[in-house]
């Protein structure tokens, strides 16, 4: 009796769990668009996969969180651009390389309490990087496509999570061309 007890209770239990598990609050439907269009982009005068080099600065310089230092401009600039787009846009993606609490490209090198953030070039407030509205690109950012090319600019800044140690700095992040 005890046992077909414990059976029937534990038979009840997984049916209300399943019953559970198969409710929905809602649906989200995804829509998008894949163009034709496209250019070929280079990054700090090279190729697509460009290096920017940011000074060397003082630990004491990123002594506490919150504070920047090394301000570096650097551009993607767009040539050959075909079909009808007019605008184009820097979508910076998440990935393992990118804290997605803050947005900002986790250093892999070997100082200590300090990423690397990226801005507009008139910006102020970083770039969340992986974030934003998807029509814009994470930089929030459209430049016009004209005669064939653009060019959209940014900079890069060491930004201290803490009171920061000497070392190495590298910091890498994926981009990709939106196009409007």
């Amino acid at each position: 009796m005890k046992k077909l007890l414990t059976t029937a209770s534990t038979a009840l239990l997984l049916a209300g769990l399943a019953a559970q598990a198969q409710a929905a609050d809602g649906t989200i439907t995804f829509n998008g668009n894949v163009t034709a269009q496209s250019c070929t982009p280079t990054v700090a005068g090279g190729t697509a996969n460009g290096t920017v080099t940011l000074p060397t600065v003082s630990a004491k310089s990123l002594a506490s969180a919150g504070v920047t230092a090394g301000t570096t401009q650097f551009s993607i600039a767009l040539s050959g651009c075909s079909a009808a787009a007019t605008q184009a846009a820097t979508w910076f993606e998440a990935g393992s390389n990118v804290d997605p609490a803050s947005g900002r490209l986790i250093n892999t090198g070997t100082a200590t309490k300090v990423d690397v953030a990226l801005y507009n070039s008139t910006g102020t407030t970083p770039i969340a990087v992986g974030q934003g509205n998807g029509s814009l690109g994470s930089s929030g950012t459209a430049v016009p496509i004209t005669n064939n090319a653009a060019t959209m600019n940014f900079n890069a800044r060491y930004y201290a999570t803490g009171a920061a140690t000497a070392g190495s700095v590298v910091a890498s992040v994926n981009y990709t061309i939106q196009y409007q």
